[in-house]
């Protein structure tokens, strides 16, 4: 779903920046580097990215040799482009994404399954556009800290995206994915993870 007014000027200003850098970005590279999985020059997917400060992040860290970004939202797109990055932004659906089967190394998702009432449907697309060994790099809040936010700041989190962490993760197994490590992220409702789809999924 879109954003509503007040939540697309939260995800536009220095402190989503900061918290995108310092604590999402660094904690996914923190954990690449615990497996020892190095991207730099591979084929990365930024999955709802935003205005693309974080597809900045993906270039500046991994030198990609191929760099693609898509947002639901057409405002973000363009905001995305005058960043002139090389990296191909396009408008498109995470339930549905408009990219080949086994294409990408990585696939970044920087907060936002808890925005998509069909979620689960966005976790076997992932999976679907991932090479054999590709990893997916997830940040998420569940439901309980979905429920205090749309609460207390009047953020539009669909009903939908109400998961629980164990439901969370079932899915992302029962869609051929193997979490290598995941960690709360400040609060026990924000949560960072690591996957992997492996070579053989007889493995899992």
């Amino acid at each position: 779903m879109k954003l509503n007014k007040i939540e697309f000027m939260l995800m536009n200003n220095p402190a989503r920046r900061l918290m995108q850098k310092s604590l999402e970005f660094k904690k996914f590279k923190y954990f690449l580097n615990r497996n020892d999985i190095n991207l730099k020059g591979k084929s990365i997917l930024d999955a709802g990215c935003g205005s693309g400060y974080s597809t900045y992040l993906l270039e500046k860290e991994y030198s990609p040799s191929k760099l693609y970004a898509f947002d639901l939202m057409e405002s973000q797109i363009d905001l995305a482009k005058k960043r002139k990055l090389n990296a191909n932004f396009f408008v498109g659906d995470i339930t549905k994404i408009g990219v080949h089967e086994e294409e990408f190394d990585a696939v970044f998702v920087f907060g936002v399954l808890h925005h998509v009432p069909a979620w689960k449907e966005a976790i076997k697309e992932f999976s679907r556009v991932l090479k054999p060994g590709g990893v997916l790099l997830l940040e998420d809040m569940n439901g309980d800290a979905s429920k205090f936010f749309k609460k207390y700041f009047g953020l539009d989190h669909p009903n939908e995206a109400f998961f629980e962490w164990s439901e969370f993760t079932s899915h992302i197994e029962d869609n051929g994915l193997q979490i290598l490590y995941q960690e709360k992220v400040v609060f026990e409702g924000l949560r960072t993870f690591l996957c992997i789809k492996p070579t053989n999924l007889n493995n899992i």
